[in-house]
């Protein structure tokens, strides 16, 4: 699902305009920097020898009103421009875990859903990794209109594609998706997850969505803000406002920490200002999502999560490929790694 005007709303799958075919044969073409197999720091990724490398919007509107309307009205950076911002190394970085993270739990020819589409960002990701048919679903119909442009103008796709518009989180999907019934092998939600928290309610049709329309064994994969990391800085820093040069959070209260609806205000630089998002109280969903026949099975930080996969080759030859890293932005910055530390890889299996 997808939120708020054009600096309005967290990091998300379309904040990058998708450059992953680009990368990839740039990255071809060029001679690849050599990396020693020790095991790289986490600290600050770089590329040498030694490291792997809205709410200004009307108030009378709905929430999934403001998400439609902040969707349906962000402009367009373009591939160079997104490569070239004071974050690039974050949503670089970004990608790159959105991209091991779907390569490690598709197979080739599978059905994917993806809620939360937006502007087609991670179609390329999809087709990298061979699926066989894709429905994307996205609250903002001018976004869904845009990716299925952007599916059209792929070279001789490799897989099926439909784009339905519609509230994933307040909405049965059987409202729009077609055939009803439809099931997939894969559903993802990146970087927009947390939305659903606004209210239990939300949380419980959301994951009615998920596994109504995942088939058994298959995998609910997602991104999203680390609620036990954003609650640890705000204690640690003695302080509702925390932050730095490329992020802020700001939390109206400390206490009672509520399981639903528990808000804060976030910026990221060149991106997001002040939008309002919720955190995700993890043992809690654990829980309910048991109750839909949904197992969490794999959960971990980006910083834990780039160490942990780091040490396969071909994740490591993806930071290159991508320009997580390159010759001309030789590392992430220390103020960008934090605000990375922020999120979560996680991966759920219907039983």
């Amino acid at each position: 699902m997808t939120n708020q005007d054009d600096k309005k709303r967290p990091y998300s799958a379309e904040d990058e305009e998708e450059a992953f075919a680009q990368m990839l044969a740039l990255a071809e073409s060029q001679e690849q920097p050599q990396v020693k197999s020790e095991e790289p720091s986490t600290k600050n990724l770089r590329a040498n020898n030694s490291e792997a490398v809205a709410y200004d919007t009307v108030q009378s509107l709905s929430k999934a009103e403001q998400v439609a309307q902040h969707y349906n009205t962000r402009r367009e950076l373009g591939v160079e421009g997104r490569m070239h911002t004071k974050i690039t190394g974050l949503r670089t970085f970004n990608n790159w875990v959105k991209t091991v993270l779907i390569n490690e739990n598709t197979t080739p020819g599978c059905k994917v859903l993806d809620l939360g589409c937006g502007k087609g960002g991670d179609l390329r990701k999809w087709a990298y990794a061979r699926i066989g048919e894709y429905v994307g679903m996205d609250i903002a119909q001018v976004s869904v209109l845009q990716a299925e442009n952007r599916y059209k103008e792929m070279r001789s796709p490799s897989f099926s594609a439909s784009f339905f518009a519609q509230d994933c989180y307040g909405e049965p999907l059987e409202k729009t998706i077609r055939p009803p019934n439809y099931q997939a092998d894969i559903v993802s939600a990146q970087f927009c997850l947390h939305y659903a928290f606004e209210s239990e309610a939300k949380v419980k049709q959301m994951l009615h969505n998920v596994s109504s329309h995942l088939r058994s064994g298959g995998k609910f994969i997602f991104t999203v803000p680390d609620a036990n990391w954003l609650v640890k800085m705000m204690r640690t820093k003695n302080s509702e406002t925390f932050g730095n040069s490329v992020y802020q959070v700001k939390f109206a209260q400390r206490e009672p920490i509520t399981c639903y609806g528990f808000a804060y205000d976030f910026t990221l630089d060149e991106a997001v200002e002040d939008c309002t998002e919720y955190l995700v109280h993890m043992p809690s969903f654990v829980s309910l999502a048991e109750t839909y026949g949904l197992k969490l099975v794999y959960k971990q930080g980006f910083h834990h999560f780039y160490g942990e996969k780091i040490t396969v080759k071909k994740n490591l030859d993806l930071i290159f490929k991508m320009r997580v890293v390159d010759e001309t932005r030789p590392e992430i910055s220390a103020h960008e790694w934090e605000a990375i530390g922020i999120y979560l890889a996680v991966v759920f299996e219907k039983e």
